[in-house]
């Protein structure tokens, strides 16, 4: 399988390369959760919103 994944403009090589490698990893050694957000959500958002997700799937015993 092909995903071809559109990166903003102001991204630089090395920020689409490493996200390319995380990418790879991810689908390679476990089933990633995907979602779609919004271009304007914060760095502190984010976080917060990775943080749940992780809390969710580590109390849950589905972490890899």
């Amino acid at each position: 399988m092909i995903f071809e994944v559109t990166v903003p403009d102001e991204w630089t090589p090395g920020l689409t390369l490493a996200m390319q490698k995380l990418m790879q990893q991810a689908v390679r050694t476990s089933c990633p959760v995907i979602t779609c957000l919004r271009p304007d959500v914060t760095v502190e958002q984010l976080q917060d919103i990775y943080q749940r997700i992780e809390a969710l799937v580590q109390e849950s015993g589905l972490a890899a």
